[in-house]
């Protein structure tokens, strides 16, 4: 109580003091010496996240008739980096150099399951499709899913080729394999209980084994042809939201809509034809890392993508429409009285027992076009940055790796995977053609020791847009405390080099900031400027931020 006493005496002269230093002392520094951050790190332990159960009924009808999520329009990605990429995380992993044996690969760490008896412990008895979860001879746990009748290797070839290629894009995802199994190799654990259609559990039998499988696609040699994932490491704490946070998760402090690989996701999605997107695609584990708890994501079920149905081939409004939308064909069927023709009525389609039914005319396919089955938030939060974002990621996947991946899926089906792998490089090709030129696409600008410039246009390099005319440089001193900038001196070239200006700081620490952009352009949003920022260090300049404005 006594030093209170004194501290209120002296708050007067404390506070005169406080303001006569420069507010500037006070003022944050837009870059600082680790810039740019490459690992969003998980501080906190989460080791009081609990499992939650999302409701499947109540989770598609918020999505289809609200809009959940953070109501201020227009926010930028807010998970990014200060030259606009998304950091390593539990979230999101970037995956440069793969090779396509890597994708072939992907996730996976083990040949399989191992062969012998499996010991059934859960069944999935609900849903459209069945499922089992075993162990099998070395006591790995799988979930186990047949290809529905009439259709071997389209649910389970689609699954395995979509999750090597969401894999190879950056995301968590299951270790997945194509197995075979027979009836005669199940045993049911004791006590292993199975839910009936009613709601009540009872103790599971070999019948109920046998009814699921009805449900299932039998080769003609009495075995079954499976989808097998291996569990995910940790604590199941189910699905996650495409919007908000969780909030038993203290390092989950960025609303998931406004996470750029979330954003993004919807790019990839319509790249794969992934219509079955929401929060029981998904799940969060609880997993130890450096001595903590911390929650890992992860997208999973992908038997929806491609030409897959799950349990049948995509229907022909899958990817045109939302199940249900205002101005949907039903609507308009309406108010039309059925005259209107809708697109995917006309749409030509490539259609197999093992590959299902996919669109056919890839090479002039829109992907802005593109629906799921439900809308979510992340979705259509997503901008011309995060979209930009995007298609390099998806350019980024050669033909060889799209190749790599649909061999994976092992869909037995030569010419069903030789149209896959051509659907899949057209509309890798067409998301390139409509999101990178669509913003100014500078991309890795770099300056040598004595300051040269280069830069690589994205849109040029992948052959989607033709080169301008030139580019225009121009040179900023820029105060990295006060944010403010002062010009050195411009100049315009027909390459994408340039010599440094005279007056270019050398001293170490210093910053420069340079504004790039296009000269008669046949694309306005190339005129718009890049701002580059460079800190002088001992060994040369270091690119620090990038800021990219698509207005």
């Amino acid at each position: 109580m006594r030093k209170k006493k004194i501290l209120l005496q002296f708050l007067p002269i404390i506070l005169s003091l406080l303001f006569l230093i420069p507010s500037s002392l006070f003022a944050a520094s837009k870059f600082y010496d680790d810039d740019p951050l490459w690992t969003e790190a998980s501080t906190q332990d989460a080791s009081g996240a609990q499992a939650v159960d999302i409701d499947l009924i109540y989770d598609l009808a918020e999505n289809m008739f609200t809009k959940p999520g953070d109501k201020t329009p227009n926010v930028p990605a807010q998970n990014i980096n200060t030259i606009g990429e998304v950091p390593d995380s539990s979230w999101y992993t970037n995956r440069h150099g793969l090779t396509a044996a890597d994708v072939a690969k992907g996730p996976n760490q083990t040949d399989g399951p191992v062969s012998g008896t499996w010991t059934v412990i859960a069944a999935k008895n609900d849903g459209v499709s069945p499922g089992f979860t075993v162990k099998d001879s070395a006591g790995n746990t799988w979930f186990i899913k047949p290809d529905p009748p009439g259709y071997p290797g389209m649910a389970t070839g689609s699954e395995v080729t979509a999750t090597k290629l969401f894999w190879a894009l950056g995301f968590n995802v299951p270790e997945d394999h194509i197995a075979h199994m027979r009836l005669e190799d199940l045993v049911i654990e004791q006590g292993t209980m199975i839910k009936t259609p009613s709601g009540k559990k009872r103790h599971m039998k070999t019948g109920d084994i046998k009814t699921m499988l009805r449900r299932g696609q039998k080769d003609p040699d009495g075995s079954y042809r499976v989808h097998a994932s291996l569990k995910l490491e940790g604590k199941i704490l189910g699905g996650f939201r495409l919007y908000g946070t969780r909030p038993d998760d203290p390092n989950d402090v960025i609303p998931h809509e406004h996470r750029r690989e979330l954003r993004g996701y919807s790019v990839f999605a319509a790249w794969l034809n992934h219509v079955d997107i929401k929060a029981l695609q998904s799940m969060d584990t609880l997993v130890s890392e450096d001595g903590k708890s911390v929650v890992r994501h992860h997208l999973l079920d992908f038997s929806s993508a491609l030409g897959s149905g799950s349990i049948y081939a995509h229907e022909y409004w899958e990817g045109y429409e939302n199940l249900l939308e205002p101005g949907g064909s039903i609507a308009k069927d309406m108010i039309t009285f059925g005259f209107k023709v809708e697109p995917w009525r006309t749409q030509p389609f490539y259609q197999s027992k093992a590959i299902g039914r996919f669109p056919k005319g890839n090479d002039k396919w829109d992907p802005e076009l593109w629906r799921s089955r439900a809308p979510n938030a992340a979705f259509f939060r997503a901008d011309d940055e995060d979209k930009f974002w995007a298609a390099r990621k998806v350019m980024a996947i050669s033909d060889e790796m799209i190749q790599a991946a649909v061999q994976a899926g092992e869909f037995n089906d030569p010419a069903g995977e030789e149209f896959l792998v051509k659907a899949l490089s057209e509309r890798r090709d067409a998301i390139g053609r409509r999101y990178l030129p669509a913003i100014n696409p500078i991309v890795d600008p770099a300056m040598d020791s004595s300051g040269a410039l280069t830069f690589t246009n994205a849109a040029v390099a992948a052959h989607v847009a033709s080169a301008p005319d030139g580019y225009q440089a121009i040179w900023y001193r820029f105060d990295n405390a006060k944010g403010t900038s002062e010009k050195i001196g411009g100049t315009v070239n027909s390459s994408e080099k340039f010599e440094a200006p005279s007056g270019l700081p050398s001293e170490a620490g210093s910053y420069v900031r340079v504004e790039i952009s296009a000269t008669k352009a046949e694309q306005p949003g190339w005129q718009i400027p890049l701002n580059a920022y460079f800190a002088r260090t001992s060994d040369g300049w270091k690119l620090v931020g990038l800021e990219r404005s698509s207005k």
